[in-house]
């Protein structure tokens, strides 16, 4: 068996170990160099730093003869996941595509789009704490006066911190840190800044939501979240499910 994984994500670094305690052969695409850091050699199992359009997974997909192509991108790296699938189909290849499990009945206050989320704040006062990364910022700044209130939490990267200050962001309001973090440091930060709002996708416990919405909770913060595209596919443990019965 021969698989095809796409996503620096938990998930993906978690199919990964999974294939290789299987003895699978695993060929795993991952966007950045520092998302490659934090997958850990495994047997059978091949990384690869480096983004992929449709056509270039067209290539490879013709070219390597996976026997099945696993999507465990994030939730909304919605352009990747349309590009491995009708990719996937074009070759005519089995494509799984994971979910992520969300308890919905967690605090916070739910929105469909970053615009929603930026009309409700420039309609309050007081410090907010963005953890939504650095592919939005450029939305954010339309948060009225962003560089006093916006603090914002991105990974250590040196894009992504220079991007920041290209777009005006207080140099003093730039946290650099590699999560997830832990309630208690939620709490800390939010503390430290001041902060009224907390701004964040909605993801799965692998990715610290549980710990930011209970930070929010027990600080009084109001907690905005992005809501999650809707989307089919399977689990993490349902597609190991599947893996077991096809081995």
């Amino acid at each position: 068996m021969y698989v095809c994984i796409f996503g620096g994500t938990t998930e993906g670094r978690l199919l990964a170990e999974f294939l290789s305690g299987f003895n699978v052969k695993t060929d795993i695409y991952i966007a950045t160099e520092y998302g490659e850091q934090f997958i850990k050699k495994q047997n059978n199992v091949i990384v690869h730093q480096k983004r992929l359009g449709k056509e270039q997974m067209i290539e490879l997909f013709q070219q390597m003869k996976f026997d099945c192509v696993i999507d465990a991108t994030h939730p909304f790296a919605k352009i990747v996941s349309k590009n491995a699938k009708e990719a996937a189909e074009y070759c005519y290849i089995k494509y799984y595509r994971i979910v992520r499990e969300i308890d919905k009945s967690g605090y916070g206050i739910y929105f469909e789009r970053i615009e929603d989320i930026i009309s409700y704040l420039n309609q309050t006062d007081g410090n907010i704490l963005l953890t939504t990364g650095s592919k939005d910022l450029d939305q954010f700044v339309g948060v009225k006066n962003y560089d006093e209130r916006l603090f914002v939490r991105i990974l250590p990267m040196e894009n992504s911190l220079k991007r920041a200050i290209e777009l005006g962001y207080s140099k003093k309001n730039i946290i650099c840190m590699q999560g997830p973090f832990s309630e208690e440091l939620n709490i800390a930060m939010i503390n430290s800044v001041g902060a009224k709002f907390l701004i964040t996708k909605e993801s799965a416990s692998t990715g610290g939501f549980d710990e930011k919405v209970k930070a929010c909770n027990k600080t009084n913060t109001q907690c905005l979240v992005l809501k999650k595209p809707e989307e089919e596919g399977c689990t993490l443990e349902k597609f190991k499910q599947i893996i077991r019965g096809s081995i």
